[in-house]
């Protein structure tokens, strides 16, 4: 083996960000019992991530979920999301 080799070197293109945007409740039937100013702060809170990361190029939106195993995010959310990127293919 040659003694003047380069060692490889992994450089990310950019740093992943990680948000955390605090207790959020999952799935739809357990976000329709929550009032309507909580639902609107969680889903604030959670745009507002979405936003800041779709802006930076990218990351993570960590929250800690209310609820153990939900079958979705919940309407309300998905929707805000969507309209975030305004897509066609969605």
């Amino acid at each position: 083996m040659e003694a003047n080799q380069c060692p490889l070197v992994v450089e990310p293109s950019y740093p992943d960000l990680v948000i955390n945007v605090g207790e959020v409740t999952l799935g739809e039937e357990n976000r329709k019992k929550l009032q309507k100013i909580q639902r609107d702060q969680e889903k604030e809170r959670v745009m507002r991530a979405a936003c800041a990361l779709l802006n930076s190029g990218g990351g993570v939106i960590r929250m800690a979920k209310k609820v153990e195993h939900p079958v979705e995010m919940g309407l309300d959310l998905e929707q805000s999301l969507r309209e975030l990127i305004q897509s066609s293919d969605l």
